[in-house]
């Protein structure tokens, strides 16, 4: 009987570390075009969405709800993954609407799938300035 749960936390702690390092890799791959070593970008609000996706009228409402002091100092730039497939297979959107907040040296920090209400955004965009 012990040996079943030993091997079971085993098994969960193989799978966990296997997650945080598909995670790690997915991220680190992720930067703007142009960030290059020690060039500073202004953080960024990448939202992708479609005409056709009704959840991403939701998530426009909730980006609009971001308070004026955080919208500022990012720039956020909507982008259309039917008409800009290249760009979301490129970040490896597979699900709309998705936001990806970017720091200043181009990488990608936090990865938002389906929606994500405005306390959130602010949080994270938060950890991004």
């Amino acid at each position: 009987m012990l040996e079943r749960i030993l091997l079971s936390l085993a098994l969960i702690a193989f799978l966990v570390l296997a997650y945080r390092l598909f995670q790690h890799r997915h991220l680190a791959r992720l930067r703007l075009p142009g960030a290059e070593a020690g060039r500073s970008l202004q953080p960024s609000l990448l939202y992708f969405c479609s005409d056709d996706c009704a959840p991403c009228v939701t998530q426009a409402h909730f980006l609009r709800q971001l308070p004026n002091q955080v919208t500022r100092q990012i720039r956020i730039e909507q982008i259309d993954a039917e008409k800009e497939s290249e760009t979301a297979a490129r970040y490896g959107v597979f699900t709309l609407p998705t936001t990806m907040l970017v720091d200043r040296q181009g990488s990608v920090r936090h990865v938002n799938y389906g929606l994500t209400d405005a306390g959130k955004l602010a949080s994270q965009l938060e950890s991004v300035l």
